[in-house]
Parts: structure tokens; C-alpha cells; sequence
């Protein structure tokens, strides 16, 4: 395993991408390979349709601001972490942890899997929880 400028600048570029809301893009970002998949912090928001993937690159007006990425490779599968801060419209903005895996294809490196988290203390999540009935 090192440590890789390139798989962390190809993170950089995902989050660029999506905030300029480059649908063009996609496809030179986000890997072809089948096994695609982007959980998100939402109930349910386990998405592997690459349509609804698709669609996160028109959502208008959301922005991802990287905080300190830092990327890794081992032959052609790579793995980047972030902190970043998620802007919404309406002034809201989400800080968020980010794992990405990427995978090298066609001498590009482009993201496979996308997991985004937020730190909500324990008890809160327990509470949460409890009044959904889980």
C-alpha cells in the first residue's frame, strides 16, 4: 500500500465534478463496473442505479467542498478519506466523513463505492432510534 497524489486528486475531481453538476462527466468519473455503489447518510440512501447516481450530478445548487483528502493505492484499486463540508441551498452545509474506493480503469481512476457519514454522538443516534421503533 502508498500513498497516491493520483487517487486523491481523482476524489478531488469527483467532488468538482458534482459541484459544478458536470453530468458530462459522470461517465469519466464514476467506474463502469457493475458493483457501483454510494451510501449515503439518509434511511434507504443505498443507491446502485446508475440513473439515480446520475441524477446526484443535477441535483442544483449542492456543492462539496473537500477539507484534507488523502488517497492510496494498492495496483489498480485505490481508496481515498476526506472530511468535507456538503453545501445545500438555504445556507444549510453538512461536514461529513467520506470514504471513497476507486478503481483504475482505462488509465483513469474513477469511483466504485462512495460511503458519507456523519458524526452524531451515540446517544443521539440511540434516541433517534428508539422513536423510530428500531
Amino acid at each position: 500500500m502508498q500513498e497516491s497524489a493520483e487517487v486523491r486528486d481523482a476524489m478531488v475531481r469527483f467532488f468538482d465534478r458534482l459541484s459544478a453538476g458536470d453530468v458530462a462527466s459522470f461517465d469519466d468519473v464514476v467506474a463502469q463496473h457493475p458493483g457501483v455503489v454510494v451510501i449515503g447518510t439518509a434511511p434507504g440512501e443505498w443507491v446502485r442505479d446508475r440513473d439515480r447516481l446520475r441524477d446526484g450530478f443535477e441535483a442544483e445548487g449542492a456543492r462539496v467542498e473537500p477539507a484534507d483528502p488523502v488517497g492510496y493505492r494498492e495496483g489498480n484499486l485505490g481508496w481515498g478519506v476526506d472530511e468535507p463540508t456538503f453545501f445545500f441551498p438555504g445556507d444549510v452545509s453538512v461536514n461529513a466523513r467520506v470514504t471513497g474506493i476507486l478503481l483504475r480503469e482505462e488509465d483513469r481512476w474513477r469511483l466504485v463505492h462512495m460511503h458519507v457519514s456523519v458524526g452524531v454522538p451515540d446517544d443521539d443516534v440511540m434516541d433517534l432510534q428508539r422513536k423510530w421503533g428500531r
